[in-house]
């Protein structure tokens, strides 16, 4: 998984040679920075994202300092981008902020919505890259909306069908925008929806699994520790000592 991490720097940081071993993005929250290019020094302010790989630079931060997201360990299958930097686009700041704001939460929901949202953006800078459009279908927002309201968690075939497309055609679509698959997508909010039952609910784990749409208590313990490497139980124990499962 992506590791993100946010790094405030101080007003007039100079950093000369600056490395990073692999490829990485960055995105700037707040202040900015002037970069060293072939071509000269180039601007950067709030709402940019660069994406390089592995690259020395040197970089002259602003008198107000920055602010800014670092994502690193990322897995580009293999495709190492060159040096390319997106100015203000609403939904990828949009999705930087998102990202920024679950990595200063510590519970268990926010770890899977970060590997999520990381995915999503890593989908959406490749779009940009390759040169393909970069609006969402409506049918396929309203797919992932639908999977978010929808506690019964429609298999992808019904998906498909009630979106009047092909599940192959669905399933292509989604990974494309989205960096993920259908299933693990559901996966991953059905996980999210319950760990938020575990940690402030203090209803059995039978009635969660229920309420997140889980079979039955087992499927949720199942799922819960393949996705956290720990059992609800566990985790409720951690969190809130004085519940019980």
């Amino acid at each position: 998984m992506a590791d993100a991490q946010t790094f405030p720097v101080p007003a007039f940081t100079r950093l000369r040679k600056h490395e990073h071993d692999s490829t990485h993005i960055c995105v700037v929250l707040s202040g900015g920075f002037t970069e060293h290019e072939t071509s000269g020094w180039r601007d950067v302010g709030p709402g940019t994202l660069r994406v390089s790989g592995a690259a020395r630079h040197d970089i002259d931060f602003s008198s107000h300092g920055a602010e800014c997201l670092v994502i690193e360990s990322i897995d580009f299958t293999l495709r190492t981008p060159a040096l390319r930097f997106f100015d203000y686009e609403p939904r990828l700041e949009k999705i930087a902020r998102a990202i920024h704001s679950a990595e200063h939460q510590t519970d268990p929901e926010s770890t899977i919505l970060i590997e999520d949202l990381t995915c999503e953006l890593l989908a959406q800078i490749w779009r940009r890259i390759d040169g393909k459009p970069a609006h969402t279908p409506s049918w396929l927002s309203e797919i992932r909306d639908r999977i978010h309201d929808d506690r019964s968690f429609a298999s992808v075939e019904s998906l498909a069908r009630d979106a009047r497309v092909h599940r192959v055609h669905l399933a292509r679509a989604f990974h494309d925008h989205y960096g993920t698959s259908v299933t693990r997508y559901i996966r991953s909010v059905r996980a999210r929806r319950a760990l938020s039952l575990i940690i402030s609910n203090a209803a059995g784990l039978s009635q969660i699994a229920a309420r997140a749409g889980y079979s039955d208590q087992s499927h949720l313990t199942r799922e819960i520790r393949t996705m956290t490497g720990k059992t609800p139980g566990a985790l409720r124990s951690m969190l809130h000592p004085f519940k019980t499962a």
